[in-house]
């Protein structure tokens, strides 16, 4: 497959995080295998037209959005950007963040997670 089949399998992944919707879950609404939604996800399979409108319906969404098409918001996001965003752990970490509200302590957990990558861990 091309970048753009793994683009739109990683907009797809990221907008079920977002959602909370396991790949068994998106599967079964679609009549399909999780191991197929994996498939998607990372790119190895291609997604048709028809499919991806279906996934976008239930995603709430739309088929250009997850083509990585919608000019809407703005640039296509980088792919380091692109794929924390479509990580559990990246969802999980952006959703923690937006509740802190003190710009201090905001900095604060900027300064350890960057101590730490520069240790290795």
């Amino acid at each position: 497959m091309n970048d753009k089949d793994r683009q739109t399998g990683m907009n797809i992944r990221s907008r079920r995080l977002e959602l909370h919707i396991s790949q068994a879950e998106l599967g079964a609404a679609l009549g399909i295998t999780f191991q197929q939604i994996q498939k998607y996800e990372k790119g190895v399979n291609r997604v048709a037209s028809t499919r991806l409108n279906e996934i976008a319906a239930f995603l709430k969404t739309t088929m250009a959005a997850l083509a990585g098409e919608d000019r809407s918001r703005g640039e296509p996001q980088d792919s380091l950007v692109s794929e924390f965003v479509s990580s559990k752990d990246g969802i999980d970490l952006i959703e923690a963040w937006s509740r802190v509200e003190s710009h201090q302590v905001r900095r604060s957990i900027i300064s350890l997670t960057r101590s730490l990558a520069a240790e290795g861990h």
